[in-house]
């Protein structure tokens, strides 16, 4: 567009439609908010040939209705400068953005899942330590679905070199999830081997300590397997009575030597 008033001012206007970039500080994210700034800066024209300034006080307007993926416009103003280089002085008219993201996709996506998840994994406290199969496989789960949330959130981002404040939540909640798979670990060692020293000296597992499910496997082996090839195995029964038996003999051999 192109004007001229009666007392010789021209007035000149453009429209221009351009994709811009805006580096971004990304050690807050998701809570981080950033300042954008657009820069408009005459090419070919010294100070001495053209000057800019901002029209006050109706520079910039349609602001408030500017929609921008994932941030709220929270402020803006402008400012105008002069840039010295090697062929002379250009003005530069600047309009600086303040954007926060907003938290309510990360939210949904990436906390409450990670929540849910840390919480599910708790949920083996309250399981039976003889449920071994069902402990292994909720804390084995868990921790793979915190890998998977982990890689996906990566892969949305740019690879840069600093942590995110989002990196350090979802390392803490794979610690959590991988700590409460460690604890059941760590628990039926312990159990199994004082129930090991109690019984049997530690040379044997103890025979009532088995889970309930070898246990049951055992009684339908019994069950199933005819009689005739059972004969030669020894049970847990014969065992004990063979060691009470072997105790007796033991004690009256010491008996004898001490009338002798």
């Amino acid at each position: 567009m192109l004007r001229v008033n009666v007392d010789g001012k021209v007035a000149y206007g453009m429209r221009l439609t351009s994709t811009l970039s805006c580096s971004m500080n990304l050690r807050n994210f998701p809570l981080d908010s950033q300042n954008c700034t657009v820069e408009i800066e005459s090419y070919g024209y010294t100070t001495s040939e053209v000057l800019m300034k901002w029209n006050y006080p109706l520079a910039v307007h349609g602001v408030e209705q500017a929609d921008v993926p994932q941030f709220t416009i929270t402020g803006f103003h402008t400012e105008d400068s002069i840039v010295s280089t090697a062929t002379g002085s250009y003005q530069r008219l600047s309009l600086v953005f303040q954007l926060r993201r907003s938290v309510g996709y990360f939210i949904f996506q990436t906390y409450l899942p990670c929540v849910l998840i840390v919480m599910l994994s708790w949920v083996s406290f309250w399981i039976n330590h003889e449920a071994t199969s069902a402990r292994v496989a909720l804390g084995i789960t868990t921790v793979l679905t915190m890998t998977t949330i982990s890689t996906g959130v990566r892969q949305s981002l740019p690879r840069i070199s600093y942590v995110k404040s989002i990196d350090i939540y979802l390392v803490m909640c794979f610690v959590f999830v991988f700590a409460a798979l460690l604890e059941y670990a760590a628990v039926n060692y312990s159990y199994w081997g004082r129930e090991r020293g109690r019984v049997g000296g530690g040379n044997e597992w103890p025979v009532n300590g088995a889970n309930k499910e070898d246990r049951e496997s055992a009684v339908n082996v019994q069950k199933w397997v005819p009689s005739g090839l059972m004969d030669g195995v020894p049970q847990p029964q014969d065992r004990r009575v063979e060691a009470l038996e072997e105790a007796m003999s033991t004690s009256n051999t010491a008996q004898n030597i001490r009338n002798l």
